[in-house]
């Protein structure tokens, strides 16, 4: 088909179309924002109403639980659970003297050393025990075997007999301090 019309006629009907197609996608644009808007609006009104019946709920909780009698029980259950971590810190800090004594009684000891006295105590290091033993020996062989195997001991920690107890070779009286685990 051949297009007889002027070329200022097919450049002003161009640009109709092109104008056309604007005004049309533009109300095409038009219409999706309305629509987003109302969306949006919707959602709003829904939240804005969910946000009041929940304040309502909370208001109706608070009121149920304000009772004198809730308030007694739950400061009571507050105080439980105030003793509760007490107790478990005193349990995570306790150093027992039963299984110090184990230990030290589980040392070999040759036959002529006796324990006469035993004084614990606890250490400042964290599940440890202070021990101070008074003891008699026989000979000082008997005692250096004695020393020799509390210094083995992977439970003794730091043996200290004092200097008294080395003087006399037979019939010795001893005085010995050292650290025992408590755990």
């Amino acid at each position: 088909m051949i297009n007889l019309l002027p070329i200022e006629e097919k450049e002003r009907l161009a640009l109709d179309r092109i104008k056309k197609l604007v005004v049309i996608l533009g109300f095409a644009i038009l219409a999706a924002v309305i629509s987003l808007i109302l969306v949006l609006l919707s959602v709003k009104f829904y939240i804005l109403g969910e946000a009041v019946s929940q304040k309502f709920i909370l208001e109706q909780a608070k009121n149920r639980y304000q009772t004198p009698d809730f308030l007694v029980y739950n400061s009571l259950l507050q105080g439980y659970n105030k003793d509760i971590v007490q107790i478990e810190s005193f349990n995570k800090n306790k150093v027992q003297f039963s299984s110090a004594i184990r230990n030290i009684l589980e040392a070999k000891r040759p036959a002529g050393v006796s324990f006469l006295d035993i004084s614990l105590a606890k250490a400042k290091n964290f599940g440890k025990i202070e021990a101070k033993l008074f003891g008699a020996s026989d000979t000082r062989d008997n005692l250096l075997l004695f020393k020799k195997s509390l210094e083995e001991s992977a439970s003794i920690q730091s043996p200290n007999f004092s200097p008294e107890s080395w003087i006399s070779p037979k019939d010795i009286n001893f005085y010995l301090t050292f650290e025992v685990n408590g755990n």
